[in-house]
């Protein structure tokens, strides 16, 4: 009989990275046989009591009465806009399982699955979420033998005493970790005393041909020379004005995915994000995931700094120093941006990517070894699903 895997994971249809982790993720135990389902609504079971939503909605209404919810309303209908043509793909791709109502419902599955896995992105950063809600994403409402990580991130460098408790006792929970980032692995260490293993992204774990056959083209796409630039938390000013003066010195034109003035931010899927990065002819991104799909398409790409939230890099550093790119951020390669000479210019396009492909088959191996571990089976058994 088929084991059932659950997927609990950050779930909703506003982001690229969160869907393709979530996609490969499927991908992954599906491959080695299992029918996997993702939750795609149980984080709403939480919500009635959690202060951060209750602070929301008394923002909305204070702007409401203060006659200042224009803007704050266009931007709403902009992003239900997008946020449904994303879902087009969820509903393409992910096999969701039905919502449940109440944390009763999850006591109740329990005894439906053999495995849940929390990961990948930031499901154990603890920013937006209720202390009912962090126990979710460590797995406290599973048994200890059912819980499972898929290279889960913190995206942040210290834990606040207050949360010390709870996650300790949730990691305490898990007899093997996995982890995105180093400092990740870190915290562990300093909670419980655990040693967790620090695994690549599963967006890396698929082999880059199963990328490529679900890629889509966008019907915006009118086959020009273009920079995607794919920035989060925007750019600042002064990296705008470098990057709009680099385009016109190269006669290429400006792809931005986050301009929500465009039609490129409510009308994009993931699978057409793949394709923007695809033949991109370089990347300007904050994104983990936009810089994962660039090494893996081979595409020239530049890190800038997020401007929104301290803490995040630590998963770009660890991406960036594994496969030896750290030359790759802006404040490297700035005075190649603002250069008249093209030697200086070529630089920026010469993206060093001889060693991925071992790197990437290390560390494939290394989650192989890791989840023969977890799953109690055969580590060839494993490589050889990867290499099929």
């Amino acid at each position: 009989m088929t084991k059932i895997i659950g997927i609990v994971t950050l779930y909703g249809d506003m982001n690229f990275g969160n869907k393709l982790q979530n996609y490969a993720s499927q991908k992954y135990f599906e491959n080695m046989g299992y029918t996997v389902w993702t939750f795609p609504n149980m984080n709403h079971v939480f919500t009635s009591r959690d202060p951060i939503l209750f602070a929301k909605k008394i923002a909305h209404k204070v702007l409401q009465f203060i006659g200042q919810e224009q803007e704050v309303v266009k931007k709403q209908k902009k992003d239900d806009i997008r946020s449904a043509y994303i879902r087009t793909f969820s509903d393409q791709y992910i096999h969701l399982f039905p919502a449940q109502k109440d944390i009763k419902s999850s006591r109740r599955i329990q005894k439906k699955f053999d495995y849940f896995v929390t990961g990948s992105d930031q499901v154990w950063h603890y920013s937006g979420k209720s202390r009912r809600l962090i126990k979710y994403y460590l797995l406290y409402f599973a048994k200890p033998e059912q819980r499972l990580t898929i290279a889960p991130s913190f995206s942040f460098f210290t834990l606040p005493k207050k949360y010390e408790k709870i996650y300790k006792k949730g990691l305490e929970g898990f007899s093997q970790i996995s982890v995105r980032e180093e400092r990740g692995a870190e915290l562990i260490k300093e909670l419980t005393g655990k040693d967790a293993v620090v695994l690549v992204d599963p967006t890396m774990l698929i082999n880059t041909e199963e990328w490529i056959r679900i890629i889509k083209k966008p019907c915006q796409y009118e086959n020009n020379s273009y920079l995607l630039v794919y920035a989060l938390s925007g750019l600042k000013a002064e990296v705008q004005e470098i990057i709009t003066n680099f385009a016109h010195s190269i006669g290429t034109v400006i792809v931005d995915l986050m301009d929500d003035n465009s039609d490129y931010y409510i009308h994009t899927r993931p699978d057409e994000f793949l394709y923007w990065i695809y033949h991109a002819k370089m990347v300007i991104t904050d994104s983990f995931h936009a810089t994962v799909f660039s090494i893996l398409f081979g595409r020239p790409f530049v890190v800038t700094e997020r401007t929104d939230i301290k803490g995040m890099g630590s998963r770009i550093d660890t991406l960036l120093s594994k496969f030896g790119l750290q030359g790759r951020r802006l404040e490297v390669l700035e005075s190649a941006f603002q250069s008249v000479k093209l030697d200086e210019i070529d630089v920026l396009f010469q993206t060093n990517y001889e060693y991925v492909p071992q790197v990437l088959k290390v560390e494939r191996q290394r989650a192989a070894e890791f989840y023969a571990g977890c799953l109690h089976t055969a580590v060839e058994n494993l490589l050889q699903i990867d290499q099929a």
